[in-house]
């Protein structure tokens, strides 16, 4: 009977155990897939001078959650806001302050082999740049559309509205 009692007992702690293992193996997992994905976000997007990204935002105001327990990442992005505050004239080092933020994370990663120089230097084709900029001058222009022709809505809907009160007179 003692035999069969401490079968049961060490069945049940070897279960309780093996549990919380793997329950806390999954949410230390958890935790490294969200900074990896954090990261490879933010080296996908690492264009030079181009940081407004949809996906860029998303993921950089994320760190302080990703990473809360990364005092070197957080510092990093902690100067990398304080270099974005700045007006636009006085801010040449956003570029480095964003780079070095990249490295910090690469480091909490573990990824020793990947160091500056290979952060640094993005793949980014001429022909990718001119997209670009043909898009931002699209968009411009579509704004500039619009707002003519919200104007000119506005002033036909004034000299309507002028034309009727003088035939309600």
């Amino acid at each position: 009977m003692d035999e069969m009692i401490l079968v049961i007992v060490s069945a049940l702690v070897s279960g309780l155990i093996a549990t919380i293992v793997t329950l806390w193996w999954q949410k230390k997992t958890e935790a490294y897939n969200r900074k990896m994905k954090a990261f490879e976000t933010l080296m996908i997007y690492r264009i030079p001078g181009v940081l407004h990204f949809k996906e860029n935002v998303h993921t950089l105001n994320s760190i302080d959650v990703v990473f809360y327990n990364d005092e070197n990442v957080r510092r990093a992005y902690k100067d990398f806001l304080n270099e974005t505050d700045k007006p636009k004239e006085m801010n040449p080092n956003i570029q480095d302050k964003h780079l070095r933020l990249l490295e910090e994370m690469a480091k909490s990663l573990g990824l020793k082999k990947l160091c500056w120089e290979d952060i640094k230097r993005p793949y980014f084709p001429v022909g990718y740049s001119d997209i670009l900029k043909d898009e931002e001058a699209m968009r411009k222009t579509s704004i500039m559309n619009n707002l003519e022709s919200a104007k000119f809505t506005h002033e036909l809907n004034n000299r309507q509205t002028v034309k009727d009160e003088e035939k309600n007179k």
